[in-house]
């Protein structure tokens, strides 16, 4: 990928501005699913107590569509694969709102995400945007590749049960990412990186708790997928270590992956809605959605100083994959 000549100022500007442009639409979101009666039920499973509009997360997949476009202005920026990306993730938030909209059957749900996800990277390799050689395992990282961006959209979901977490992890998340591609030359990724970040902090103003809005299928969809391919990009095209990717996105992986792990030893309908997640059980306790969300970040704090010391060169990842499980560790006992 070329280097793009871009200022760091570009790249601040635009995370204040998508605050503003998220804290925005998202009271308009919120203002249409109230008309619309498009709101969350609390059932046996919730963990909220009162009626509350879902569907907010799409302000920051507008706000990410805004940051596209302009990307696409700047020198040097790799119009197909921005196009491609925008795109996939676009798809995503599509199917995430028609649920949103309609509770569709996890079936087709599940369906629809490993049809994306397929029609995605056998574009991506078609047009040698991702260096997949099929005579060197070529074949085995495209299905790797699909799984991934498919298990990370749902985590995304499983993990947006509580009031700020999924706002909380999108800023973490999207600020990080935003800084390795900015150091590796690719400032329009950076830029779309950073947008998703500030919308997820205005998005932030609506979803602390109490919430006013939820995020809805429509944005963790979406960001999960598109957090997924992110990491795809990064480390086959500019080198990024794929496992940095795991330290920072540990928070959810292993939650997810531990819980789901644990449902299917005891025999459980893992694919079902349940309330055995770290966090939900943390809430159970007596811990609040603030108080839970806080620790989210201090922990997200924690494992993206581990992964950029990886992409830094400075830290061996081995190690920073030990002490990442070290500070993970205390959720087994929640």
């Amino acid at each position: 990928m070329v280097t793009e000549p871009v200022g760091d100022g570009l790249i601040i500007l635009t995370f204040f501005i998508s605050i503003l442009l998220s804290w925005l639409f998202t009271s308009r979101v919120r203002r249409y699913a109230l008309k619309k009666d498009l709101l969350d039920i609390p059932n046996a499973r919730s963990s909220h107590s009162v009626p509350t509009p879902r569907g907010g997360g799409l302000s920051i997949i507008i706000v990410l569509l805004i940051s596209t476009v302009v990307s696409l202005f700047l020198p040097a920026a790799p119009v197909q694969l921005l196009v491609s990306l925008v795109l996939a993730t676009l798809a995503y938030a599509v199917l995430g709102w028609q649920d949103d909209k309609h509770d569709l059957p996890a079936p087709i749900r599940f369906l629809f995400q490993l049809l994306i996800a397929a029609i995605f990277i056998e574009w991506l390799v078609w047009n040698r945007m991702l260096d997949f050689t099929l005579s060197s395992g070529g074949i085995v990282v495209i299905l790797f590749s699909v799984l991934w961006i498919v298990w990370m959209a749902n985590l995304y979901n499983f993990m947006d049960g509580i009031d700020g977490i999924s706002a909380v992890e999108t800023i973490m998340l999207g600020t990080v990412t935003s800084f390795w591609f900015a150091m590796s030359g690719a400032n329009s990724i950076a830029i779309i990186c950073i947008a998703v970040a500030g919308a997820g902090l205005g998005f932030l103003r609506w979803n602390w708790s109490p919430a006013k809005i939820f995020m809805g299928d429509v944005g963790s969809l979406a960001l999960g997928a598109f957090f997924a391919i992110i990491a795809l990009i990064g480390s086959s095209i500019l080198n990024i270590p794929f496992i940095a990717f795991l330290i920072l996105y540990a928070v959810y992986l292993a939650d997810s992956g531990v819980t789901l792990l644990y449902r299917m030893i005891k025999r459980e309908r893992w694919w079902q809605a349940h309330r055995s997640h770290f966090y939900q059980r943390a809430v159970q306790s007596g811990y609040s959605h603030a108080q839970v969300s806080l620790a989210v970040m201090v922990i997200n704090l924690l494992l993206a100083v581990l992964a950029s010391l990886v992409v830094a060169g400075v830290l061996d990842a081995n190690i920073a994959l030990l002490a990442s499980l070290i500070i993970l560790a205390p959720l087994m006992f929640l």
